[in-house]
């Protein structure tokens, strides 16, 4: 594994997807991820990505840290930790290809399911309205809502859902970088607000990668001719987490909501596939 042309050039666009994964949409980074096992083997690109993904972690804890949500934090480390542990016996053991494929379907499967409930809450709440009720009574509304409301807020779930989602978070982001994704699907079924939501991803995926880093040390992932090419990539995570706190003040929560489940979604797919 060397520095070259190639592996600058490829990996500084994958960089850049991963910063805008860092400070607007977590799914994207998935992408990143595939893209840079193009030009890297696909297990020791996890090596050389993890002190770049760090970077971008700490750019996005300058944008967002004071909006985290703390108990929520607490309540995924149990279950997130026994997800790392899994997904380090399993690159140690038998390397990581089918398992992205299981957390392709899970998370084609995860997100497809949440769109869809998403919809019919929003359809709901519209036939609840007086615009919807004189729509459905046949008489054309004056004018267009603003806007079908986000599904309510909930409390922190508890649910066995809630707890493989934290698990799966860990395995996948240890086997194949690709966290963002079930965290994603996490908080946006608690309805945490759009602020929320970052600042809680940036907080959980430092502290996640930074547990990270021994464990990819003791697998010879992270070496020095890896951090050699890591230093090169740092770059592009800084340009692509700036157009990522761009991109995601200018989204409505009710889009940035949806923008994230399609990313989910088609990082399922890109997983399945690829």
């Amino acid at each position: 594994m060397h520095l070259t042309w190639t592996v600058v050039v490829v990996g500084t666009v994958a960089a850049a997807i991963f910063g805008v994964s860092k400070a607007a949409v977590p799914a994207v980074g998935s992408f990143g991820a595939a893209l840079l096992a193009t030009v890297l083997p696909p297990v020791a690109s996890t090596g050389v990505v993890l002190p770049v993904l760090i970077v971008g972690d700490l750019i996005a804890l300058g944008m967002y840290a004071p909006h985290v949500d703390v108990r929520i934090l607490v309540r995924l480390l149990p279950a997130v930790t026994v997800g790392l542990a899994l997904g380090f016996w399993l690159v140690r053991s038998a390397g990581a290809g089918a398992s992205g494929r299981v957390i392709g379907v899970l998370l084609l499967l995860s997100g497809l399911g949440e769109l869809l409930r998403r919809r019919k809450a929003a359809r709901a709440l519209e036939l609840a309205s007086p615009a919807g009720a004189a729509g459905v009574a046949g008489v054309e509304p004056g004018a267009a809502p603003a806007g079908p409301a986000a599904p309510p807020a909930r409390p922190v779930d508890r649910s066995l859902m809630s707890i493989a989602l934290g698990a799966g978070a860990g395995f996948s982001t240890m086997v194949a970088n690709a966290g963002g994704p079930m965290m994603t699907l996490y908080l946006l079924r608690l309805g945490v607000t759009q602020r929320a939501f970052l600042g809680t991803v940036a907080w959980f995926f430092f502290v996640v990668n930074v547990l990270k880093v021994p464990l990819s040390v003791g697998l010879g992932l992270i070496t020095p001719a890896s951090l050699v090419i890591s230093a090169a990539l740092v770059p592009g995570i800084v340009v692509g987490a700036l157009a990522g706190r761009r991109l995601a003040a200018a989204m409505s929560p009710e889009v940035f909501a949806t923008v994230a489940l399609v990313a989910t979604s088609a990082a399922g797919v890109w997983l399945v596939v690829g």
